[in-house]
């Protein structure tokens, strides 16, 4: 009886073991497959990419980090339905966690829908409010819906989490531009710089920003310009007809007194 129980016993242990392994051993070829779709997304090879991401959700469907990693795939290859599906998948998957929030909120930028991604921002603030990336795109999110102090307030919290970030500068930046607040916006353009130095859109930027605070050229005096005197006014030819006819009349008077004198001289 004894033999029998510990014969199950062995059995049990070695199925349990087994499948123990087995596990192991699809967690590991997921992550290679993951780390194989990772290399081919960089090189731009998005299909293939998104091949490598399937097989290792097939062998690791319950993994959240996989779909987060082929919905960024399927949305760089401008599949945005696919994306968003993958994304509120991770969320389903692992609730607590903000990452799928978050990108599911940059797929929604990505087609202009700016209230929807700052609800899925929101709750990705409140699941990790100490995550710098959630305040700069939830910034953005602000920024574009012309909420320009609230972008102000979330860009400067990321930046104090994470100071060396030059995208989350040049947004604060383009923040303040917007307020007209040039004097602001320029200290935080010249630090993205010095982050990434030789950027030409900053560097364009920064020409701006200086071109706005500059003060204005003087103004040069000019001499007056002298008023020509007004030309006398000419007489209208209503004018002059009467007066040739008055000189033709005393000429006729004229006439006729000279003939009468000559008459009475005969």
């Amino acid at each position: 009886m004894n033999t029998h129980r510990f014969t199950g016993l062995a059995a049990a242990l070695l199925i349990l073991g087994t499948a123990s392994v087995t596990n192991a051993d699809k967690k590991s070829d997921a992550a290679a497959l993951g780390n194989k779709g990772n290399e081919l997304a960089q090189a731009a090879k998005y299909e293939e990419a998104i091949v490598e991401f399937t097989k290792a959700i097939a062998l690791m469907p319950g993994d959240d980090r996989l779909y987060n990693d082929r919905g960024r795939v399927y949305r760089a290859f401008g599949k945005i339905p696919e994306a968003t599906a993958d994304f509120t998948k991770s969320i389903e998957l692992a609730p607590k966690s903000e990452m799928g929030y978050v990108e599911r909120g940059q797929t929604q930028m990505v087609q202009s829908q700016f209230d929807a991604a700052l609800v899925d921002y929101n709750k990705a603030v409140e699941l990790n409010p100490n995550n710098p990336v959630v305040y700069d795109r939830r910034g953005y999110a602000f920024y574009n819906l012309r909420k320009y102090e609230e972008a102000v307030k979330d860009y400067t919290t990321s930046i104090e989490k994470k100071p060396d970030n030059p995208l989350t500068f040049n947004r604060r930046g383009d923040a303040y531009f917007a307020l007209n607040r040039f004097a602001e916006a320029l200290p935080d353009l010249e630090k993205a710089l010095s982050l990434q130095p030789g950027d030409f859109d900053t560097t364009q930027r920064i020409a701006v920003v200086k071109a706005k605070l500059a003060p204005p050229p003087p103004r040069v005096a000019t001499a007056p310009v002298a008023t020509p005197a007004p030309r006398p006014a000419g007489m209208s030819m209503q004018m002059k007809i009467g007066i040739g006819i008055a000189a033709l009349i005393v000429i006729i008077i004229i006439a006729i007194v000279v003939t009468r004198k000559k008459v009475r001289e005969y």
